[in-house]
């Protein structure tokens, strides 16, 4: 059965020597009755941008590949709808690891690094904990200059990466993963009644 683990939050104060600023660092965990395979499949999928947008669409307006396949590299643009707060920015795949089933994502422009954070990442981590359980470890980590972080931390929270989790455990309990050969997923899309 799925149990939410109630949203940790670390704050990590650093503070330089020749400039004041806070380094921040949110973690959600959700556990999962399903394999950390299964998890990992769609997590590490090429196809995930284009999912994730289906899967969510009251949360992204769209996601635009600007470079790449989806792999190491991908720069993404995440659109928001109207009214979000930041509406849009860019987003690069830095790590995607098989072995440790860790997804890196750094924003590099846009969002909040136009409100003044100094650098964004977001890291999806999924833990085996039996042979159909896992755990899905969402982080944030941020760093802002210590006069901008009353006004930006009202802004960022884990709570953005909590849907993404949850519908992307109920799109592997309701269509499951289809993985290849080279075991890396091929995500069959759900078609629409669009009629």
């Amino acid at each position: 059965m799925r149990k939410e683990i109630v949203f940790v939050l670390f704050l990590v104060f650093l503070m330089g020597k020749e400039s004041s600023a806070m380094r921040y660092k949110l973690i959600n965990e959700i556990d999962v009755d399903l394999s950390a395979r299964s998890i990992w499949n769609v997590y590490s999928s090429k196809d995930l941008p284009s999912l994730i947008v289906k899967l969510l669409p009251e949360v992204f307006e769209r996601i635009d590949i600007l470079e790449g396949n989806g792999g190491v590299g991908t720069v993404c643009r995440i659109v928001f709808p109207p009214g979000s707060v930041p509406r849009t920015y860019k987003e690069m795949f830095t790590k995607i690891d098989h072995v440790h089933r860790l997804k890196v994502i750094q924003q590099v422009s846009g969002g909040y690094l136009a409100m003044g954070v100094t650098s964004y990442t977001d890291m999806f981590k999924i833990i085996s904990t039996g042979p159909n359980s896992c755990i899905i470890r969402s982080t944030t980590e941020y760093e802002v200059p210590d006069h901008l972080a009353d006004k930006v931390n009202t802004l960022i929270s884990i709570e953005g990466l909590v849907p993404m989790a949850h519908a992307i455990i109920k799109y592997v309990k309701e269509f499951g993963d289809q993985v290849n050969i080279d075991d890396s997923a091929n995500i069959a899309l759900p078609v629409g009644n669009d009629a």
